[in-house]
């Protein structure tokens, strides 16, 4: 399969993830490098290690960092009926396209053989991590984001229900297409969703999908999809500022995108298996309501107050430099 996006797409300066230059920027960057380089004593270009960033080949511009292009994070509770198998697919996806990947599993406070499991695993790019205790999914999921390197960020879940190729296609989507955040959306047309599930849940589901719609989300009709990719800087700043650690905290997460106004993409999810799953909608939507109907509060109060999400959402192009009329 060829990869649609590769460690080429990000570039790297004192530790961050750097977006790529438009075409024009590009072209006109490579016309100045063709120009002839003055015969003259003038100062040689900085060495390689120097700390400025540019387009790979500028003199001394860019620094080669080991970092991964993409974080998978994968929050795990008893996962010892699929991890092995879960495990085992990423790895081959990884390997089959090329990518440069790092592989963050977070053992939820497993009661079964998940930790067994993840400490007899010998993945390259597998990094552990596990709660003493089970906290909840995005408990798992801010210590996971936490510990990524890479300049995209993504989660499923740990039974991997959609397709991986999802991988890259989000990936493109935020090096390439300029969005901070795609989310995997089951309404979409283009989705496949296997079998229907009970009238009981599908009930629940519609009835959670619009109160969180009518409170919250707007046009953003699956909240609740367990595919999530963010852009490096944008993970690193949003994470930390949820509050949420169980189910609600996708409702809270994308509550604080829309409200700094960040790129958001939705994009056709393909349901390959159904496994178990801890979310009891008709039992657990009263209380994530509950939490959601908080979240206006607490924006008001600044709880979730971020300056970097601030400067890399900001559209203010009556303050930037136009260069000479």
């Amino acid at each position: 399969m060829s990869s649609a996006f590769s460690a080429s797409h990000l570039r790297w300066c004192d530790g961050n993830a750097v977006l790529p230059l438009r075409n024009s920027e590009r072209s006109q960057r490579q016309r100045q490098r063709q120009k002839p380089a003055p015969a003259s004593d003038a100062p040689r270009p900085p060495p390689p290690s120097t700390s400025t960033c540019g387009l790979p080949g500028d003199s001394g511009s860019v620094l080669e960092v080991a970092q991964p292009t993409i974080s998978l994070v994968i929050p795990i509770y008893n996962g010892e009926a699929f991890l092995e198998e879960s495990l085992g697919a990423v790895e081959a996806f990884f390997d089959g396209t090329g990518l440069d990947a790092e592989v963050i599993a977070v053992d939820d406070g497993s009661t079964d053989r998940t930790p067994e499991i993840l400490a007899s695993r010998s993945e390259r790019r597998l990094k552990v991590i596990r709660l003493d205790q089970n906290r909840g999914k995005y408990a798992a999921l801010k210590l996971g984001m936490a510990a990524a390197e890479g300049g995209v960020r993504v989660f499923t879940d740990a039974d991997l229900p959609y397709d991986l190729e999802a991988i890259e296609y989000a990936a493109s989507l935020l090096t390439d297409e300029g969005f901070h955040i795609v989310v995997g959306d089951r309404t979409l047309p283009d989705s496949e969703r296997g079998s229907d599930p009970s009238p009981l849940r599908r009930l629940s589901t519609r009835v959670f999908s619009f109160s969180v719609r009518m409170l919250v989300t707007g046009e953003l009709f699956d909240t609740q999809v367990g595919f999530k990719a963010f852009r490096g800087d944008v993970a690193a700043a949003l994470f930390p500022l949820l509050t949420d650690d169980g189910f609600a905290g996708d409702v809270e997460l994308l509550y604080i995108a829309l409200k700094y106004n960040l790129a958001i993409r939705r994009i056709p999810v393909r349901l390959l298996r159904t496994g178990p799953t801890t979310v009891r909608l008709a039992g657990h939507s009263l209380p994530m309501l509950t939490r959601i109907t908080s979240l206006r509060r607490r924006w008001a109060a600044g709880v979730y107050h971020s300056d970097r999400l601030e400067a890399v959402s900001s559209q203010r192009y009556w303050q930037r430099e136009t260069g000479a009329r």
